[in-house]
């Protein structure tokens, strides 16, 4: 029987004890299972970047199961063991990991993100530097400035624009918007209401986005993010940035641009709006 290495501890919750799984996407590093609701999908890879509803295996193993394993199989799962077609996953004894960020403000050296941000030159998925976020002046980013209103209509307007915009597994608008939603867990600016209108409008609408990318925003919507990304909130030097910056461009093809565009943003729009109020109430008070 195969033993998976690490898995999210997610998926230590009943509803992954027993069930049918069906293989939604095979693909040459990893392949996505999905639960019987088809709301949800488990990413089993053989690399070591561990993301929300995740599982790591040996290379040997990953190959072992992804040979001949085509889409729309259906798998059998009982007590948190697979049963693929000639061999067993056993997930039950595996190593855990987290993929979440506490809700409430935490702790970012905002600065020594904003230095090390201005060296990086890779393209995001609109072909602009990821330097250039803060000054760009493209839709993308206009929405992503509308997100960071109070405004619920424009919040909305903000929604319809990025989610399912651009081209890939996870299109460039859902990589800002994840993004996104990290900063806000970051700055302690969380919204109910916003979270709600886009899980409804994720399960309810079909075809708004890709499944992989619906994966990634439902769990970013609950603070699940990458443990590239839940690095990012955790670095306290300039050469941690950098590593943690590094890793996260690798991911897709600019996926990972994307990502820190939309999460420099926002960062850079919610600081804005404090610095704003702050004026405003100092103002007020001197009246």
């Amino acid at each position: 029987m195969i033993q998976a290495k690490w898995i999210d501890q997610a998926l230590f919750e009943p509803a992954f004890i027993n069930g049918n799984w069906l293989v939604h996407s095979v693909f040459q590093h990893s392949f996505n299972l999905q639960d019987p609701r088809q709301d949800q999908l488990i990413c089993v890879s053989k690399q070591a970047a561990r993301v929300p509803k995740g599982m790591i295996l040996a290379a040997d193993d990953y190959a072992a199961l992804a040979t001949g394993l085509v889409a729309g199989t259906t798998l059998l799962v009982q007590q948190r063991v697979i049963h693929f077609p000639h061999h067993r996953l056993s997930f039950q004894k595996a190593a855990k990991f987290t993929t979440t960020v506490p809700a409430g403000t935490v702790p970012f050296d905002r600065e020594l993100f904003w230095s090390t941000l201005q060296n990086v030159t890779e393209k995001t998925g609109i072909q602009e530097a990821v330097s250039a976020t803060i000054r760009s002046n493209h839709p993308f980013y206009d929405a992503i400035d509308q997100l960071c209103t109070p405004s619920f209509k424009e919040q909305r307007q903000a929604v319809a624009y990025l989610v399912g915009r651009g081209i890939g597994l996870t299109p460039t608008g859902d990589d800002m918007l994840v993004g996104h939603l990290l900063a806000r867990r970051v700055m302690g600016q969380e919204d109910t209401r916003l979270v709600a209108y886009l899980q409804r409008r994720l399960l309810t609408v079909n075809d708004l986005t890709t499944d992989v990318s619906k994966h990634y925003l439902l769990h970013a919507l609950t603070g699940a993010f990458n443990q590239s990304a839940l690095s990012l909130t955790r670095c306290t030097d300039s050469a941690a940035f950098y590593q943690v910056i590094k890793e996260i461009l690798a991911i897709g093809h600019t996926s990972g641009a994307d990502f820190l565009s939309g999460f420099a943003r926002s960062i850079d729009q919610f600081q804005n709006n404090r610095n704003e109020e702050f004026i405003w109430q100092n103002e007020w008070s001197s009246l």
